[in-house]
């Protein structure tokens, strides 16, 4: 196995092996992402010259994604670098969360929706307040994210109460694939049916965009996202998997989040 560190998101023809990976419409989009926010991007490449597995971390919040088959691969970058989680398709026993990845056809699928709020799209003057809230909703967020996020195309939609941001939630277009994350509504506005208006207005979105593809990771225990998601008929495609390591003294700890972070 070679690993090389890529100093690009061109740095190499990207080419994966059939079923690498689910993720493989956004693979080279989550690399650029990754090294735009001052983090590191990595690919192996077995014997036989084909990719094996890509690994990107950022340092700042700890944090990183293996995309690869081969246990191997996973058990490399797993001990390459210090983090507090780390996510993967690959089951193993090493102590994990389950996410389910729920997604929906959407070229096959009418998106019908009576709103109870009104959304908005946000502009690159509201940049500075959307950040704000994204540190509220996560402290060890690294703030370089969405000003990166913004820049290369991904939309975030808003509800606003009471002259302030009550929720918001992020959707990409890559490849004709859309992704929703990063789903969060203030607690105070919590139950009013904020979350479920926002999802719907990224799969409006989407299909408008002739996106045939939408999905979003959500974790297994979330209740309220799944069952959005079920009335949105999205549906579990497969899953991916959350790892923690034990904190060290160089290692402190942080709240979990990841760029794009699952619902």
């Amino acid at each position: 196995m070679e690993v090389s560190k890529l100093s690009s998101a061109f740095d190499v023809e990207i080419v994966f092996p059939e079923g690498f990976s689910f993720f493989e419409p956004y693979l080279q989009y989550f690399v650029r992402e990754v090294l735009e926010i001052g983090g590191e991007a990595y690919v192996s490449m077995a014997s036989d010259g084909d990719i094996s597995g890509l690994f990107i971390y950022d340092d700042f919040e700890k944090s990183g994604t293996v995309f690869t088959r081969s246990r191997e691969v996973f058990d490399y970058f797993y001990g390459s670098k210090p983090f507090n989680f780390l996510f993967a398709e690959l089951k193993t026993e090493a102590e994990h969360e389950i996410y389910n990845i729920h997604s929906i056809n959407l070229e096959k699928r009418d998106i019908v929706h009576r709103f109870s709020h009104e959304i908005s799209m946000a502009s690159d003057e509201q940049t500075s307040e959307i950040e704000r809230f994204m540190v509220l909703a996560h402290p060890e967020i690294n703030r370089k994210w969405t000003r990166v996020a913004l820049k290369n195309g991904d939309k975030c939609f808003t509800v606003r109460l009471d002259s302030e941001i009550a929720g918001l939630g992020w959707a990409s277009l890559v490849n004709g694939v859309g992704r929703l994350h990063s789903l969060f509504v203030n607690p105070q506005f919590r139950n009013l049916g904020i979350g479920e208006d926002i999802l719907y207005a990224r799969l409006m979105y989407l299909k408008s965009k002739h996106a045939r593809l939408a999905f979003s990771e959500i974790h297994c225990d979330n209740s309220p996202c799944s069952r959005i998601a079920s009335k949105a008929q999205m549906t579990v495609y497969g899953q991916v998997y959350q790892y923690f390591k034990k904190k060290t003294a160089s290692n402190e700890p942080t709240n979990v989040y990841l760029r794009g972070a699952p619902q």
